[in-house]
């Protein structure tokens, strides 16, 4: 019988800074890999997606703490983004106001 697999392996971290050099954002890439009796048939790279950063697996290269900022850093891009929302939607409030 045949013994066919397909499995998705982290492929790809993708980490974006600011301009003081400390990490905004990151994404992660997949691997999709497809094998029949070990050979290697077909592999799809993923579309990036936003990392969730406690379930990925980490390496001697990333320690616990460079995980850690980095869930800190989405978390307050996260934040970042619904503050400028709350800013727009106050100040189109305010514009209003001025208005009548």
């Amino acid at each position: 019988m045949a013994d066919i697999q397909d499995n998705t392996i982290p492929y790809e971290l993708l980490v974006r800074f600011g301009p003081d050099g400390a990490p905004i954002g990151a994404h992660v890439q997949y691997l999709r890999r497809i094998t029949l009796d070990g050979e290697i048939i077909k592999d799809d790279i993923l579309p990036a997606q936003p990392i969730d950063l406690a379930g990925f697996p980490t390496s001697a290269i990333m320690t616990d703490a460079t995980r850690d900022a980095l869930a800190n850093a989405a978390t307050q891009q996260k934040q970042i983004e619904e503050l400028k929302a709350q800013l727009e939607t106050a100040n189109a409030a305010i514009a209003e106001l001025q208005q009548g």
